[in-house]
């Protein structure tokens, strides 16, 4: 657990989900409908009418996120859906201080032993189980921080770290202080920490074992797909970037380059959610303040400011304006009064 002192960062934002103060027999549909922007959960009947409980303590700064997590027995998954619909591409490094998550898919285990770690790569599917009464904490860190000191940074989903590594330990327990002490530091020193996560993290996947066949058939696909989308994260705001050209560029034809969009509604909606979600990044940042509107738009591709409202308003339920003047995307879920300010950054970290 952090200490509750009023944070020492400029840049430190907090967030607390609890559903204490909820009817117990909306308590699990709230909870469902707020976390499946990243999982879809289940969990049985008796423990969601007798006894379910869910509180998250977040904090983030920059592009980092933690999430310490508490709650019931529950299968948790990531389906391709959901990877297509959203687009996050992050890392999501999991330990546990009680109870534990097996998976029996995961690489170089199967259950997360005390001290142990588990790494999720969120651009591929995830099927897992939490024991009853855990508590967790889950770093987030954007896939460009960390791949490139990676041999293989796509082979680590489901990747259990075993807490017997002297490495994983000293990761487990850096994770743990950096999150108690988290308000005690300035902006400065919490950059420096990242870097040291990351690099703690790249040394441990890069000695992990347990690689299957599975992941070794798996990977030229994988990396095909990791190659185009940081094509198109670099040259996101190349005014000549078109289908034709990504595909010239990275050696596909027309064709083959469309068949890997089609579970993303296509080449054009891949860019468009990518550009919006830019947006709504920069609509949330004080420092694009100043900013017009007219100058968002024509920077993620549209040529008035009144088509960047219609495009952005369809996909987030709330018009930029409205983003700017403190009020989150999907705004509807707002009316339970549960705070879920942690799902707006989780589909903005970048």
């Amino acid at each position: 657990m952090t200490h509750q002192t009023n944070p020492k960062s400029a840049l430190l934002e907090r967030s607390r989900f609890s559903l204490g103060e909820l009817p117990r027999a909306k308590q699990f549909e709230i909870w469902k409908e707020s976390i499946n922007c990243i999982y879809s959960v289940e969990m049985d009947r008796k423990t969601r009418e007798a006894g379910f409980v869910a509180n998250l303590n977040s904090w983030r700064h920059r592009d980092l996120l933690m999430i310490e997590a508490q709650s019931c027995s529950q299968s948790f998954s990531r389906t391709s859906q959901m990877i297509a619909a959203d687009g996050m591409d992050h890392y999501n490094i999991q330990l546990y201080t009680d109870g534990g998550v097996k998976s029996e898919i995961g690489i170089g285990g199967d259950v997360l032993q005390p001290g142990g770690l588990l790494l999720l790569d969120l651009s591929q599917r995830t099927e897992a189980q939490t024991s009853d009464g855990f508590k967790s904490m889950h770093l987030f860190l954007p896939r460009h921080l960390v791949e490139d000191h990676l041999t293989h940074p796509d082979d680590h989903n489901l990747r259990f770290l075993s807490e017997r590594d002297p490495l994983v330990s000293i990761l487990f327990q850096q994770i743990l202080a950096l999150n108690r002490y988290i308000n005690e530091l300035a902006d400065h020193e919490i950059s420096v920490l990242q870097k040291t996560v990351v690099m703690m993290l790249s040394a441990c996947l890069n000695s992990a074992k347990g690689e299957t066949l599975s992941t070794q058939a798996l990977r030229k696909d994988i990396e095909k797909g990791v190659m185009i989308r940081r094509y198109f994260r670099e040259n996101l705001f190349a005014a000549e970037l078109t289908a034709d050209k990504a595909a010239n560029d990275l050696g596909l034809s027309r064709s083959s380059l469309y068949q890997l969009f089609e579970k993303h509604g296509g080449v054009k909606n891949y860019l468009r959610e990518m550009r919006l979600r830019h947006a709504l990044k920069l609509l949330g940042d004080p420092k694009a303040g100043r900013r017009s509107l007219y100058d968002i738009a024509l920077e993620c591709g549209y040529e008035t400011d009144a088509g960047f409202i219609r495009a952005f308003r369809a996909k987030y339920g709330v018009t930029p304006g409205d983003v700017r003047a403190g009020h989150r995307p999907h705004a509807h879920h707002a009316g339970d009064g549960v705070d879920k300010r942690y799902e707006n950054w989780l589909h903005t970290l970048a």
